[in-house]
This record gives structure tokens, sequence and C-alpha cells, in this order.
């Protein structure tokens, strides 16, 4: 696994000067090669608030909190116009959060971040190639809350590792590798591979997939690095209609798809297959959309204990822990359009089971995007 981690960062690196090469493009010394020199500098502000009301039961268990969050992260670096086709960008940084209430300035510093990002346009399509710790808002892909739920992605906000995308005019696909612990600094080694991507097929239909691949191992009292190896490994393939075109709705469609995990611990694998379908309506930035999955127990090692006592949990599953038997949830937003470089969402989600109503949210989110303000057409995660 470490051995594909860093194939895919040199192929990451390696990838612009070969592009270049097989479109023509190189000419050492030629007037396509122009190497423009600039400064990078960004400043993303984030206001995170996600305030949870659920009861525990013995089949689901989210639990009630309220996370209330400012967040900061600076960057500067300097990018490199190699050509036309070929844009090269090295960013360092630091995010900063401050917890509401805590009255306290300690873990202000949260993670570095630190990356190198290659854009390449080539005559289908366009590259692009991320390796270091980035924005995990430079995953593009759309990914069920059986992958990862709200919390998650409000807690984890970087990746580290590689990160590959292609678009083009109808297709868009993207593969990353996040390497979220190493086995010498925690006892336990975490990897993971996440993939999604989507084709659009008519202007009212489209296929995609999403995916995960994770890899949990821990020391056990013996020592041996993979005697408690666990695998969750979760894909999607679904199918999207959308039915707003030649309509005053900004969006009318219904999507399902096929959700199919593979689960490793001791013994025979888990195979958990259901089916999750999604239908979303929104006008006037106000939008409502409902998700329902029947199926099997997607996370079904959720309360089994690792080797130091502790149940697996949210350690081992990122997801919501509710994709089984009978779950749904609606969820109402409103996201108006204020200007290219500062989005506001604020949402209500409510939950069910087939015990019935599990609990709500209340959420609020304001982000300022310097960079989006300077590069007014350029999308956020994207260089140009």
């Amino acid at each position: 696994m470490r051995n594909l981690f860093c194939f895919a960062l040199m192929a990451t690196l390696a990838f612009p000067a070969f592009a270049q090469r097989q479109s023509g493009y190189y000419v050492m010394g030629g007037s396509e090669i122009h190497n423009r020199f600039s400064w990078e500098y960004d400043a993303d502000v984030q206001h995170i608030f996600d305030n949870r009301y659920f009861v525990a039961s013995d089949d689901a268990f989210i639990p009630s909190g309220t996370m209330n969050t400012l967040v900061l992260a600076p960057t500067a670096g300097f990018s490199v116009q190699q050509s036309r086709q070929v844009h090269h960008r090295i960013v360092a940084g630091a995010e900063l959060a401050y917890d509401l209430g805590s009255q306290t300035w300690k873990g202000l510093f949260r993670e570095p971040i630190l990356f190198y990002d290659a854009h390449v346009q080539l005559k289908r399509g366009v590259f692009e190639g991320v390796a270091g710790i980035f924005p995990r808002r430079f995953l593009e892909g759309a990914y069920s809350d059986a992958f990862f739920s709200g919390m998650y992605r409000n807690t984890d906000r970087q990746v580290e590792g590689v990160l590959l995308k292609w678009r083009s005019k109808r297709l868009y696909a993207e593969l990353a590798g996040d390497q979220i612990s190493q086995l010498d600094a925690v006892d336990r080694l975490q990897f993971q591979w996440i993939t999604a991507g989507s084709w659009e097929a008519a202007s009212w239909l489209s296929l995609g997939w999403m995916g995960t691949a994770y890899f949990f191992g821990e020391k056990t009292t013996d020592g041996k690095v993979y005697g408690r190896f666990l695998q969750n490994h979760l894909v999607e393939p679904w199918l999207k209609v959308d039915f707003a075109r030649r309509t005053q709705w900004q969006e009318l469609s219904l999507q399902a798809g096929l959700l199919a995990g593979y689960q490793k611990k001791a013994g025979p694998a888990e195979l958990p297959l259901g089916g999750e379908f999604r239908v979303s309506a929104r006008r006037w930035n106000i939008g409502v959309t409902n998700v329902t999955y029947v199926g099997g127990d997607q996370m079904p090692y959720f309360k089994d204990r690792s080797g130091d006592g502790a149940i697996y949990a949210t350690r081992l599953y990122f997801g919501t822990p509710c994709y089984s038997g009978f779950y749904d949830y609606t969820e109402v937003a409103w996201t108006p359009r204020i200007n290219h470089y500062l989005f506001l969402r604020i949402a209500a989600k409510f939950h069910f089971r087939e015990s019935g109503f599990l609990g709500w949210q209340q959420q609020f989110s304001l982000r300022f995007s310097l960079d989006a303000l300077r590069h007014r057409d350029t999308p956020m995660g994207r260089c140009l």
C-alpha cells in the first residue's frame, strides 16, 4: 500500500512534463515555455455551527452536542506558468481554529498546510494533481453521508496525501489517498483511498460513482503490526435524473444508488448491500432533500472493541452511524447567492429510523475565500 502511495505521488509530480511532450507543447528553450513567476496568497475563513439533538438508542447512536467553531486558514506561496498548458503552484500555511466558548487559546493551531498543485490543459480535458497536505474542499465529488458524515467533514478539514483529478466536457473523475495516521505515532495505521466521478449522458441524465477503501491496522500485545487488521470498503454506483431543465426550478432530481460494502475483521468478511434514494428540489435558493436507505448494516463493527478496549466507532467508520435496515433524513437548506467569494448556508436536518424520530440538527455555515475574490472565474480548489 505504501508503494502505491509513493507511485501516485511521483506520478503527480512527473505528469506535467510528460503531458507536454505527448501533446507536442514541450519545446526546450522555445517560446511555448513562458515560466512566468507570480506570488500566491489566500485566506479562507469559516464559521461552522452545528447543533445536534439526538436520543441514544440500541440501534443507532449520534451524540448530541454543539459545534461552534471559527476557522482561519492563511496560506502563501508562488506559482509558475510554465506554458499556456501547464501551471505549477506551491503553497504553505496553517489552519487555525477556535471553539467559541472554550475560553482558551490552547489547541488554536490545528494542522499545517503544504502542497504542490499542477494543472495541465490537454486537448480533451484538464488534469490536476495535488500532493501534500491540502484542504478537503479540493475534492469536488459528491459523497453520501454513508461515506462521510457532516461532523467528519467539519472536523477533519485537511487531506494528507495525493489527489488526481480529470475534467472534460462531460466527465469528471477524482482519486485521492489520505494518510490519516502513522503506525509509529499512535500504534495504529489508518489509510484511505477516496474516489468519485460522474458522466453526463444527457442534459437530464447523469451516471456516477463514489467509493472508499479504508485500512485500519493495530499493534497487538505481542507487537505484530497487522495482528488486528480491519478493512472498511464502500462503493456506490448511482444514476440521477434531473427534470429542472426548461423549468423555473434550480433542481428537481431523483437519484438512485446501490451501496455495497466489504467489511473484514477476523473470520469471514461481511458484504452488506442496500439501496440509497435521494429526492431533491430547489428554487429561490431554498432546497429540500430527502434521502432514504434500505438494506444491510454498513457498519457491523461500530460497537466492537479494539485492542485498547475502546469501541471502534468513528475511528473505523466516518459516515453517519445509521446506515442499517431503514434510515431516512430530510434536509431543508437556504443557500443565498451573495457573491462569488462569500458563501452562506442555513439548514435543518431531521433523522428517522424504523423506531421513529431520532433527532434533528440546526446548521449554519459562512465562508469567505480571498482566493475566490482574487480569481473570479476560478472555482475553489482549482488553479489555472
